[in-house]
């Protein structure tokens, strides 16, 4: 028995000795090839962005007062429709009546004096005409023709007073309808059918809904990258999150904020449909120092060796580690100025397992 395994010992280390004669003598047969996902350098619009939160207001709140006194006769809408704190409006909507009879007789006797200031117009000057032709044959004197014509001009002048009086007639007419001056909503409702209104009295407040205003402060560092009337804005409202609006700046405030050291700027968002309502959160991404035709990769592609950038190009199936220089990233893409040109292919995944002149295989998907 002890035989026996003296003799099976030795046939394993003779095995071992052979197996590691083997090991030590052998040669690489293959290079180690890793896979590697690629994409291609291209251009496009690129920005320097800045996320912001802000809320939805109104650009104004107005006290509806009627220009003319009278009775109040309804505060409904054209379709008869009352109208309570809440309701919506639109420019030019019927809002409120004031019991226009008299308004309306005073009307009718403004036509009726420019009718009858016209035909007195007409005779005097009629009769201007045939005393200067009289005058010519010297049939009548210089005085009959003055006379005549002071009162051809006397019949001019009350035909342009009561054209005056019939304007302000139609117009005193026209404002017992009271009309809304923008789109918005009833907040307040101070009066109601059967009271005794004047100018000094206020009927509704409304709060106007269409455009609403975005406002945001800025930090005033990048304010010099702002560009009013070009910047853009994607915004995001509370209410709706799957949504994004594309604004652009349209204003921003003369003067920093000395404490916050910000400026605020406003963009304007259309809501014809009144979804939106002043006093939502909001979020925006404002787009600063956008430019065009910029040269980018994806911001995984780049790899920092201490201080310098480098991606990982691809020629006969081997990486190849090549400098570039860096511009702004936006997203997940970084501006190249320098080192790649548009088409190149770099490396995005797997470029942690190489080192420059390693073998690679891009794999498709």
């Amino acid at each position: 028995m002890r035989k026996d395994n003296f003799n099976l010992l030795v046939l394993l280390c003779a095995n071992l000795v052979m197996a590691g004669t083997t090991i030590l003598g052998a040669e690489p047969t293959d290079e180690r090839v890793f896979a590697v996902r690629t994409a291609k350098a291209e251009t496009r619009t690129i920005a320097q962005t800045i996320v912001k939160t802000g809320s939805l207001t109104s650009p104004a709140v107005v006290d509806i007062s009627p220009r003319v006194a009278g009775r109040l006769l309804s505060t409904t809408n054209a379709d008869g429709k009352e109208l309570d704190e809440g309701a919506l409006v639109k420019k030019g909507d019927v809002i409120a009546m004031l019991d226009a009879r008299e308004y309306s007789a005073k009307y009718d006797a403004a036509v009726a004096a420019v009718e009858y200031a016209e035909a007195a117009f007409k005779d005097k000057t009629r009769e201007y005409e045939r005393v200067k032709k009289l005058l010519e044959k010297a049939v009548a004197t210089e005085q009959e023709a003055d006379l005549a014509e002071s009162a051809m001009l006397c019949a001019q002048a009350e035909l342009n007073r009561a054209k005056a009086d019939l304007s302000a007639a139609k117009l005193n007419l026209d404002e017992t309808k009271i009309l809304s001056p923008m789109d918005g909503a009833i907040s307040s409702k101070k009066l109601y059918p059967g009271a005794m209104v004047s100018s000094s009295d206020v009927i509704y407040t409304i709060t106007q809904t269409n455009p609403l205003r975005v406002l945001f402060d800025i930090p005033t560092t990048v304010f010099p990258l702002l560009k009013v009337g070009t910047t853009k804005i994607r915004l995001t409202v509370d209410a709706y999150p799957d949504e994004n609006i594309d604004l652009v700046v349209d204003e921003a405030y003369p003067t920093a904020n000395e404490l916050t050291r910000t400026i605020t700027v406003r963009a304007k968002l259309e809501n014809a449909q009144g979804r939106y309502k002043a006093g939502m959160f909001v979020s925006g991404e404002i787009f600063l120092n956008q430019r065009e035709n910029v040269l980018v990769v994806p911001y995984n592609a780049l790899h920092r060796i201490i201080d310098k950038f480098y991606v990982y190009t691809i020629e006969n199936d081997k990486a190849k580690l090549t400098p570039v220089n860096v511009g702004i990233r936006y997203d997940d893409v970084i501006e190249i100025t320098e080192g790649i040109s548009n088409g190149t292919e770099v490396i995005t995944d797997g470029k942690h397992r190489l080192a420059d002149g390693s073998s690679v295989r891009v794999v498709v998907e």
